[in-house]
């Protein structure tokens, strides 16, 4: 595991030497000791030899191998916390559990490994936290579909094994079943498999070692019967609480991702993907008591989302509707026998309860609640091969468009145009109406468009062009008097991961459906019409041939990018995907190196988009040619940003892919004008170290990316903890931040600043905090970019301009002096049309001058690509309020936007201020800066001011205004009021 960043280096000798230190120093942290009390530690000399028990009867956790041998994950879990602690452990001959506790309980064994913690045991025993959650199942035969949730196995033939803690328990609560009564968790099984049982309830871990170690191929997993049965910890004896701390101590020293590598090899992790814990409030748990039944209105010609085949509910919907009965214990049924029109009217009426595939329309807003979209498609439209050609919806107005009744394609079009549709009562009609010639052209998603052509073999029919480039989206619509079923569906819909809605999606999206022929009417056609069939054929032979041609095109465009002809994001994740089950069956690594091109939205700036593709058209050329081994795949991903795999023997390896994708930048890229250099910046990721699936591996790839951006000395950078921290940092932030305003814990703090020569203060600046309860203080480093990134930035800056008017207001009343207070704005906030008037309303509410309020803005907000930027600083120039240019010196075109836009204040940044008196370079920087403004009409402020040298050479180069804690430091509203309290009580100018 790597603990640690790889940095970039002159050669690739001194990079292999680095990283080798690197890993070195890796290993040597994860061997380190933990953080042990002296007492602890002191316990550990004193007992040098602890004896240790497994049960040797308890798969997959502990158990002898065929060898006799002790393996299994609490087996492991052991070996890697004695690694960690250096605790010797002394493994007991005992491994049959009833022996095994009674020595315990007789102090002849120190610890047992795995132990459910119960009140009964507690005179023996002191228990560490749970490591191993295990959760009963149900586990039917594959081909039977009856049980799909726990309440299934009422009325059933179960098999359970005589005298395990849980059989009393599940035969109360299920009085209806039909136990059928064995001696091991195998003869369960095996009573299943042979189907002298309809299920068998077991421990998940348990079944599955049972199942692959003995082949029992026909099983699967039916229904979670409870998640948390029983939980095991070690078992301490109860005199030596010291070892119980230790081993808690080094339970949590073990990482997710080691916990992760055992998990894959003694667990199912596939399945364990449905064993999450959706928290239901009380109030939700009770609905679902309530409401036994749930009506379901589908479409059954909606294919490939949902459809009817054979009475039998199919589809990518129909996958989800028994992941959300199983997981919330609903009991969602489809009401049979109704057309689409038929649903729509019910569920307008309330006789339908849920509908679980639609879209939103204003129409249906009225009668439905919906959920957040769990299925995107595009809208488009669908003519004859023949047709003219269609660039989007505004090509349709003079002709005649079909569209099926009470779907959400005819809502967009009443609602988003003057198009008067032709309606239909099924998709196929519609289709079969465009090719027969009775209308021109067809409006649908294009999943169900490309399923029912292929299925009706309409071979003159094509998909002309996108509705919008909008993303359309399916919703679960539910009653609207049924709010707690929206809020439980939406928090079962949360629950399914991104891998398991893919393995939907491409379980319904890879299916192949061939036309049925009916060979009879083919041959009294051939009898009748020889010489017509014969130019039928023909005809048909070279249509076929257009139609191959045109499907080999699509599907080339399909899966390779039209600018570089490289495998774009589809088709490289879906090699990246074979290439880690190809390195698992093998046992190999795989790294996945993302790249993205530093800077390039100045390239497209300064040059146009034409040369920026003819750059990035010369940047895949060079990679091609580079990385032409066959076992290196490059792709991209779009954008600037390409993606390359590997299969790896070493790490290693990976640094010197790196390297070579790095040395494609060391030419010059021409463009018509002129030649530019660019850099490149990494990210790895690493099966099986990072992640095994594809998405995981781009999602940490891309995290490293950035990393490695935002470090000016490093080219790349692998994926480690500590990114997952700050990214779970991050989370964490967002998720508080949410309920941080209306929990006041936002303050705005003022730091005073003051003219330079007599010190007098004159300004304030405003500042925000954020204090929480359960975090403490968070520094607006942290905070300030989640909140623009999430948008509430707008709503906090909001609150930080109400708070720092009124505080202006306040003074200025009270001390009779014209202060002025200058308030930051975010690049955010000015995307929104409602900051200006926010700012010209709040100024009129307060009474204010505007010239007494300023706005600080920082290169950032300039260097933004918003297209408003300009209008929006003319407004604030007209509203006569003060501009000031924040952080001055800090980007390399500063002095550009001076002469482009009126700034009346610059501001110094600190960076040239905290060494001013000892680098004769910032003092020459920093005075030239002070005569440029003042030339420019212009105040200047310095802030970071903290010592009286740095002031003495401030005031002798002329600066007006100083800022920093050798004055006074930031302080809230209280504070600084009772600041100014004392100065001008001092002074007798304050009014009583």
């Amino acid at each position: 595991m790597r603990t640690s960043l790889s940095w970039k280096n002159p050669s690739l000798v001194s990079g292999l030497i680095c990283l080798f230190l690197l890993l070195a120093l890796a290993h040597s942290a994860i061997a380190a000791p933990l953080e042990l009390t002296e007492a602890e530690r002191r316990w550990l000399e004193e007992h040098p030899d602890i004896t240790l028990a497994y049960d040797g009867f308890f798969p997959p956790y502990s158990f002898k191998n065929d060898q006799g041998e002790l393996e299994g994950f609490a087996v492991d879990l052991v070996r890697l916390i004695s690694d960690k602690t250096g605790i010797r452990f002394n493994i007991a001959p005992e491994n049959e559990w009833s022996a095994l506790y009674r020595a315990a309980q007789d102090k002849q064994l120190d610890v047992v490994a795995t132990m459910v913690a119960q009140s009964d045991r507690l005179q023996w025993f002191t228990f560490t936290r749970p490591y191993i959650y295990k959760s009963l199942v149900v586990i039917t035969r594959e081909e039977d579909h009856r049980i799909t949730r726990k309440q299934d196995v009422s009325g059933k033939t179960i098999a359970l094994v005589k005298g395990y803690q849980y059989e009393q328990k599940i035969v109360k609560e299920f009085p209806t079943i039909r136990p059928v009564y064995v001696d091991t968790m195998q003869d369960a099984l095996n009573a299943v498999s042979l189907g002298d049982a309809d299920g068998a309830i077991t421990f998940l871990g348990a079944g599955h070692f049972i199942r692959n170690k003995y082949l029992l191929t026909n099983l699967k997993y039916a229904a979670v019967y409870d998640r948390h049965s029983a939980n095991e910890s070690f078992a301490v004896r109860r005199d030596w609480p010291e070892l119980a701390s230790i081993l808690n101590k080094a339970l949590d020293s073990v990482s997710e991702a080691q916990l992760q590598q055992l998990r894959d090899k003694w667990l199912p992790v596939d399945y364990m993907e449905n064993l999450v814990e959706i928290k239901l409030t009380d109030s939700e748990q009770q609905w679902i008591k309530q409401y036994q039944t749930i009506r379901l209105g589908i479409d059954p010609e909606f294919a490939p989302f949902e459809y009817l085949d054979e009475d039998r509910y199919q589809g990518m919907v129909s996958d989800y509707v028994r992941l959300l009965n199983q997981r919330l214990n609903l009991n969602m049924q489809i009401v049979r026998g109704l057309s689409w029109e038929d649903v729509i009217r019910n569920a307008e009426k309330g006789a339908i309860d849920v509908l679980p595939a639609v879209g939103i329309t204003e129409q249906r807003q009225q009668y439905l609640s919906f959920t957040q979209p769990y299925l995107n498609f595009h809208r488009v439209i669908v003519t004859r091969d023949d047709a003219p050609f269609i660039a989007g919806l505004q090509d349709l107005h003079t002709l005649q468009v079909a569209v099926q009744a009470d779907s959400s394609h005819y809502g967009y079009i009443t609602e988003q145009s003057d198009i008067d549709p032709v309606v239909y009562s099924s998709l196929q009609e519609s289709l079969m109406a465009v090719s027969g010639g009775e209308v021109d052209s067809f409006i649908g998603n294009v999943a169900s468009v490309t399923y029912w052509i292929r299925k009706l073999n309409l071979t003159n029919l094509k998909i002309a062009a996108p509705v919008s480039t909008e993303v359309q989206s399916l919703h679960f619509a539910v009653r609207k008097d049924w709010p707690e079923l929206t809020s439980i569906l939406q928090k079962g819909l949360d629950s399914i991961s991104p891998r398991q809605r893919k393995i939907i999606s491409e379980k319904w999206l890879s299916v192949e459906y061939s036309p049925t022929v009916d060979y009879s009417s083919l041959w009294n056609i051939f009898i009748a019409c020889t010489i017509v069939v014969g130019a039928v054929l023909l005809w048909n032979i070279m249509l076929n041939r257009k139609v191959r041609i045109r499907t080999a095109q699509l599907e080339y465009s399909a899966s390779y990018d039209q600018l570089t002809d490289l495998p774009n994001r589809f088709l490289i994740l879906d090699r990246l995907s074979r290439l880690i089950d190809d390195a698992r069956r093998q046992q190999r690594k795989v790294a996945l190196l993302s790249v993205d091109i530093n800077d390039f939205k100045k390239v497209n700036e300064a040059f146009g988009h034409k040369a920026g593709d003819m750059i990035l058209k010369t940047f895949s050329s060079r990679l091609k040619m580079t990385l032409s081994e066959k076992d290196i795949t490059v792709g991209r991903l779009g954008g600037n940003q390409f993606l390359v795999m590997q299969t790896l023997f070493d790490i290693e390896d990976s640094v010197v892919l790196a390297e070579r994708i790095i040395a494609c930048t060391h030419h010059k890229f021409d463009t018509a004008d002129q030649s530019v250099s660019l850099q490149v910046s990494l990210g790895i990721s690493l099966y099986p170290n990072d992640g095994d699936t594809a998405e995981l591996l781009l999602k940490y790839a891309d995290t490293a990316t950035h990393y490695a951006k935002k470090q000016s000395h490093e080219r790349y950078a692998f994926y480690t903890d500590s990114l997952i921290r700050n990214v779970s940092r991050k989370l964490e932030l967002e998720r508080y931040m949410y309920e941080a305003l209306n929990n006041h814990e936002f303050e705005v703090y003022f730091q005073p600043k003051v003219e330079s020569k007599l010190r007098k203060i004159v300004s304030f600046e405003a500042l925000l905090r954020w204090n929480n309860k359960d975090i403490g203080m968070v520094s607006p480093a942290e905070f300030i970019p989640i909140a623009e990134k999430n948008g509430l930035i707008e709503e906090i800056g909001l609150f930080v301009m109400k708070e720092s008017l009124a505080a202006l207001k306040y003074w200025q009343e009270r001390y009779q002096m014209e202060f002025s207070i200058a308030v930051n704005l975010s690049p955010v906030q000015f995307r929104s049309e409602d900051l200006i008037p926010a700012i010209e309303s709040l100024i009129l509410n307060y009474g204010l001058h505007s010239k007494n309020i300023e706005f600080e803005i920082t290169e950032g907000l300039l260097l933004s690509d918003y297209p408003m930027i300009e209008e929006q600083l003319r407004w604030l120039e007209s509203l006569g309020v003060t501009l000031a240019m924040d952080d001055f010196g800090t980007g390399y075109s500063s002095l550009s936007y001076l002469r482009k836009y009126q700034f009346d204040t610059l501001k110094i940044d600190r960076e040239f201020i905290s060494d001013l008196p000892s680098v004769e370079a910032d003092r020459k920087l920093v005075a030239a800066t002070i005569a440029m403004a003042h030339e420019l009409g212009m105040t200047v402020v310095a802030e970071g001011v903290e010592t009286e040298e740095q002031c003495k050479i401030l005031v002798e180069n002329n600066c007006d205004i100083l800022q920093g804690w050798l004055f006074y430091k930031a302080m809230t509203l209280s504070d600084t009021t009772m600041m100014l309290d004392d100065q001008y009580a001092a002074l007798g100018d304050m009014e009583t």
